[in-house]
């Protein structure tokens, strides 16, 4: 299956502007006005049809992007801006294959947090259930996608920040293997595990941006190889075990059922400690972030909310000893998984999050207490997958108590893109919440 593109861009474009506006969710930070003029300025279709998609469709992206006219906010307070000197590659390789850039989403300010929350630019809301969080910190970007106002949108993912919200609010969100993309044009919060991640409601138009983001480099030192044989599944049987809702083990149950009646073979498989693996993680991006932000923090505390505040203090106390010890401690972390788990399994299936998604309504933006303590509990199962450098893709596979949507997450080895997203095309795309 191929994705569409639109016959009239300009209407396309025309409608995606409108629908944003109308929007109440607090999915955008800014709104382009010229896109229309750049969807006009396109080439004519000829006769034989379409051009491929992305070409002529409507995306918009995290205000994390810098191009050459604007820097982007952050999600952060009272006129902060990122002063990266260097333009989004990503957002260039977009405009070559005929994409409309609409607008820049809100996020958790930052990037360092995984809510929704932002006291500066107002909450994201769940377009399925303004009341349940939306997950984050690409919270626009999933929001937007979920609302219909975009085919598709970026984000990035430094432990979860695309497929979080991408399983929150029913949609596909998909971190690639780090590298894949490589781009030096966005504000960077962890940059060793930091990555530019999609989402979108459509498997086929997900492989599509996917093609045309993908560092031409990257593609030929890892071509996809041959597969010989059925898919095997490996099911991390240990982080079943512990913190995954009744709920949530049996959507996961559903998806094996899938994937073995459709040939796929089950395996259980061994993980390295859920966490040994977010303490390294942890320790990495507390000494990364802190870096980044030690100055402006001192000098501009108002740029930064409460728990951000409270939550950059901590990471200052991480050492130099401390992170080179983490920084060992992933490669052989990542060896003992790409040695063990993945030579039992093709993929990994597991939980995005353990449980149902929570409600958030009636919690202040600048709460310092909930902010922490949902967003760890959001990282618990995706922030590994960052540190390991792994291709993930959040995936809708049912609903909770509430109707709201439970994500899968299916997880391959260094490279393995194609087949994760190959995935997807079989199991399906976006999830309608239940009347």
């Amino acid at each position: 299956m191929t994705a569409a593109s639109p016959r009239e861009p300009a209407q396309a474009v025309a409608a995606a502007l409108a629908a944003a506006r109308a929007s109440r969710l607090n999915a955008f930070i800014e709104l382009f006005p010229d896109a229309e003029e750049r969807a006009r300025a396109l080439p004519a279709v000829s006769a034989d049809g379409p051009r491929p998609a992305p070409w002529g469709l409507p995306f918009a992206y995290k205000d994390v992007f810098v191009t050459a006219g604007r820097q982007p906010t952050v999600g952060g307070g009272h006129g902060y801006r990122w002063g990266g000197a260097r333009t989004s590659v990503a957002l260039d390789r977009l405009a070559a294959a005929g994409a409309i850039a609409i607008g820049a989403l809100n996020l958790d300010p930052h990037c360092y947090a995984a809510t929704g929350l932002n006291p500066y630019f107002g909450r994201v809301l769940n377009p399925l259930d303004a009341r349940f969080a939306v997950g984050g910190s690409s919270s626009g970007s999933a929001a937007a996608v979920a609302a219909g106002i975009v085919p598709f949108a970026l984000g990035t993912d430094t432990g979860g920040s695309v497929r979080i919200p991408a399983a929150l609010c029913g949609v596909l969100g998909f971190k690639p293997t780090a590298g894949a993309i490589g781009d030096p044009g966005i504000a960077p919060l962890s940059p060793s595990q930091d990555e530019i991640g999609l989402i979108a409601r459509d498997p086929a138009l997900l492989r599509a941006v996917f093609a045309a983001l993908r560092d031409p480099a990257f593609r030929e030192q890892h071509d996809s190889r041959l597969r010989i044989g059925p898919l095997r599944v490996g099911l991390p049987v240990e982080w079943l075990r512990t913190g995954v809702d009744p709920e949530v083990a049996a959507v996961i149950r559903s998806v094996l059922c899938r994937m073995t009646g459709d040939g796929a073979l089950a395996a259980e498989v061994a993980l390295p400690p859920l966490d040994a693996l977010n303490a390294c993680a942890g320790t990495i991006t507390s000494f990364e972030a802190s870096a980044l932000h030690r100055t402006a923090l001192a000098e501009r505390p108002d740029w930064y909310p409460a728990a951000v505040r409270r939550r950059l203090v901590a990471a200052a106390e991480v050492g130099r000893d401390a992170y080179d010890q983490a920084l060992r401690d992933r490669e052989a972390h990542r060896a003992a998984v790409i040695e063990g788990a993945f030579a039992a399994a093709d993929v990994l299936l597991c939980p995005v999050i353990g449980g149902p998604a929570p409600r958030l309504d009636g919690v202040d933006d600048d709460d310092v207490t909930i902010a922490g303590a949902t967003t760890l509990a959001f990282l618990r199962f995706n922030r590994p997958f960052s540190l390991l450098g792994l291709p993930a893709l959040a995936l809708p596979a049912g609903h909770d108590r509430n109707g709201m949507p439970v994500g899968v997450q299916i997880v391959g080895r260094p490279g393995a893109d194609d087949l994760v997203l190959a995935i997807a095309d079989r199991l399906g795309g976006a999830s309608e919440r239940p009347a």
